[in-house]
């Protein structure tokens, strides 16, 4: 548990709790006391221990310096009220104290006590005096070869102690680890988990820190001891050279480099880099484990501080004593100004100092005040955020995959929900059906019906099928199509859509190798035709994303978007419905994250590269291209510059760079609006805008924003960590869904 860190700056949303506490200012004449002071609305008291001061607060709960009636001094973790209802926080508090108990003091702070179940959770812990990591390499500089080893051999060690226990940190990185003179400590357990549960992937907020992430764990995979073992790696890069293995940047940038660059080992020494190179292996498989790991790092005779700069153990002495210093004053309940109404200026203030130097205020109170000042921080005439809609209803849902967003299908909303599909209520919330699905290519919808392939390992004859879901609880699926020309046992069998009484699929031969695209008939079971497709990708299958993005009926045909099986293409392909005869085919060069959606209407399919651009469905020629020579700051996705479009009454709408939504006319490709650049937060294009009659809806690093379509300007925010945005066919309801829950909104 960190005790005593930089000063304070907004948590991690890669942490239910990091406690940001202010360090001691680098000039060493200048000391300050790193306790702020309990405002009015903290307890006396939490769990038999006295509060004396704040450490730090984020968006998910409070730390303390507090003691026990027996004098012992402690760090105490708290979980704020507003959130603690929620079942899913408490069972990730609980796992994080169970964490902090299988390190042990040796290699992490003793806990002394918590419960998860009280009105407020709480967890008490060692407190550990001495600066995190990252503060440590600020203060004194890299640390010697020595003292790097030494470092990664404790830490190694803390490590395998959690991987015998069957537990995976997940999110270590320098300022998850404390420098103390007893040695380095891992703190926050935030995000760990048993190995193999995916229900408590992420608690509203991503999962790791994007520069200290696997490739595997960037990729959205299990991530493993050999994750650990990566992250681990990157620390000790960062220890011994003062930067990240994989630069800095935007978290989209630094994912991408993660699961494809090679690491920046410049300034690590000769003797260690092999070694480091080594655990920064792409493939888990050929990385070191923590014991193998310790054993090759694990230092000769020595204590850990003797390789510590000088003026990293100044720092450890001075925070030791400013520990028992007086603890400040109780900060008296703010006094509003004479006449005002509401929140005055002065109360702000106030509440914003006592937040320890400027964590994050809860909610989106602060992002529409930030959101309606002029750049140069003037206030301008922009209109207030109105309140964020209160959700009509929230479901428990199992993690979402790419491409698994919630489908309408006869007056009941579907959603794969990891080996499940999962019918609901739209106006309640209520679960209606649940059938066996483990992946979102093997099903697809019309509208009015839900059509699946039976699983691969399910009892039933080797030949392909197609079933029937029935809406009506307490049916079960029925075979509408058998096709014994082709393995019903390969995984990458894909349902691809269904349109008009036909189902179009991808699959394979019973009698070979070779792949078909294939249209069967849903009425009389039958095959219709086939076509020679490509081979899909093994590996896709590991990644949960099939090797055909998308098959969409458009006018004049089905069309295909492919993934290439390398580099950065995208293939289309238009095809006759009624022989599969290649009407157009073409590759285009997407650099960067290859989009895994498109949007069409009756002329064109538009997509987001480096351009927004449309492609004609009549021949597959170029229409138009938007946005080469408009100037941006900054590409958000690897080299792409803009995000998965939508389409809606002649205009198309996508996210430009970090700016925000621009809107494009559909048949010409001029502008026909932008938003007025995103203040406080990024634009997410990798998850198209859901557009009603008067707004659009998007998402960003913070939440749903809703954006005028009058105006121009976003008029409120929800703050979710939503993966995908989805709408009923009316878009009167819109479908946010995070890795754990389904939220709906009325909208209009």
């Amino acid at each position: 548990m960190s005790q005593a860190s930089p000063p304070a700056s907004p948590a991690s949303p890669a942490s239910p709790i990091s406690p940001n506490v202010p360090s001691l200012p680098s000039s060493p004449h200048v000391p300050r006391a790193p306790l702020a002071p309990l405002t009015h609305e903290d307890p006396q008291e939490v769990g038999g221990f006295r509060l004396l001061a704040r450490l730090g607060s984020g968006g998910m709960g409070t730390v303390y310096l507090a003691r026990s009636a027996g004098g012992r001094t402690v760090a105490l973790k708290t979980v704020h009220t507003r959130i603690a209802a929620d079942t899913a926080v408490r069972t990730r508090f609980r796992l994080e104290a169970d964490a902090a108990r299988i390190i042990g003091d040796r290699y992490g702070a003793r806990v002394f006590g918590s419960d998860a179940l009280a009105a407020t959770p709480w967890l008490a812990a060692e407190y550990l005096i001495g600066p995190q990591l990252d503060e440590a390499v600020r203060t004194g500089g890299p640390l010697p070869e020595p003292g790097v080893r030494s470092l990664g051999a404790d830490l190694a060690r803390a490590l395998g102690l959690l991987h015998r226990s069957d537990v995976v940190h997940r999110d270590l990185k320098p300022s998850n680890i404390m420098i103390t003179a007893a040695g380095p400590k891992v703190i926050d357990f935030g995000i760990a988990r048993a190995l193999g549960d995916e229900r408590l992937t992420r608690i509203g907020a991503v999962a790791g820190t994007p520069a200290y992430m696997s490739p595997e764990q960037a990729g959205g995979l299990e991530h493993t001891p050999a994750g650990d073992v990566f992250a681990l790696a990157g620390v000790l890069v960062f220890a011994a050279s003062g930067h990240a293995p994989f630069g800095g940047g935007q978290a989209a940038d630094l994912l991408y480099r993660v699961r494809y660059a090679e690491p920046d080992l410049s300034g690590v020494p000769v003797g260690l880099a092999p070694l480091l190179a080594r655990c920064l292996d792409k493939d888990p498989a050929r990385r070191p484990t923590t014991d193998e790991l310790a054993q090759m790092l694990a230092p000769g005779d020595g204590l850990f501080e003797d390789g510590l700069p000088q003026p990293v153990l100044a720092d450890i002495a001075r925070r030791s004593a400013l520990v028992w210093a007086e603890p400040p004053h109780r900060l008296p309940p703010p006094a509003a100004e004479p006449g005002a109404t509401g929140v005055s200026r002065r109360t702000l203030l106030t509440l914003g100092a006592a937040a320890v130097g400027g964590a994050a205020l809860a909610g989106g109170g602060l992002w529409a005040w930030r959101a309606n000042r002029a750049q140069d921080g003037s206030p301008d005439a922009r209109t207030p955020l109105q309140p964020a809609p209160t959700p009509l209803w929230t479901r428990d849902i199992a993690r979402a995959k790419e491409g698994a967003e919630p489908m309408s299908v006869g007056g009941l909303l579907f959603a794969v929900a990891g080996i499940t599909a999962v019918g609901i209520d739209p106006r309640t919330g209520a679960l209606r059906q649940d059938y066996r699905i483990t992946r979102t290519w093997r099903v697809a919808t019309d509208g009015t019906a839900l059509y699946a392939l039976r699983e691969p390992d399910a009892p039933a004859p080797a030949a392909l099928e197609v079933l029937l879901l029935p809406l009506e609880s307490g049916k079960e699926p029925s075979p509408v199509v058998k096709l014994p020309a082709f393995d019903g046992t390969h995984v990458l069998n894909q349902l691809l859509c269904v349109d008009g009484g036909t189902a179009y699929l991808l699959a394979k031969s019973a009698a070979g190798e070779t792949w078909f695209l294939v249209a069967a008939n849903l009425r009389s079971g039958r095959e219709l035709w086939r076509r020679p497709a490509p081979t899909p990708d093994e590996a896709f299958v590991t990644r949960d994303v099939p090797a055909v993005v998308r098959g969409m009926p458009v006018k004049g045909g089905l069309l295909l978007c492919r993934r290439a099986d390398a580099g950065d293409t995208l293939a289309l392909s238009l095809h006759d419905t009624a022989g599969g005869a290649t009407r157009w085919q073409k590759s285009l060069p997407v650099p960067g994250a290859v989009p895994h959606r498109l949007a069409a209407d009756e002329d064109h399919v538009y997509l987001g590269t480096a351009t927004l651009q449309a492609v004609r469905l009549s021949d597959g020629a170029p229409a138009w291209s938007f946005g080469k020579d408009r100037e941006q700051v900054k590409n958000l996705y690897g080299q792409r510059r803009y995000g998965i479009p939508t389409v809606r009454d002649g205009v198309v709408y996508a996210v430009e760079g970090v700016a925000g939504i621009v809107a494009v006319d559909a048949r010409s490709g001029t502008e026909r609006w932008t938003e007025p650049p995103v203040q406080d937060a990024t634009p997410n294009g990798d998850i198209a805008p859901v557009v009603s009659a008067s707004h659009v809806y998007t998402m960003d690093s913070t939440g749903i924003r809703a954006v005028d379509i009058r105006t121009h300007r976003p008029v409120w925010r929800y703050e979710t960590q939503a993966d995908t945005l989805a709408s009923d066919p009316g878009a009167t309801r819109l479908y946010a869904r995070d890795m754990t829950r389904l939220h709906a909104f009325r909208i209009d």
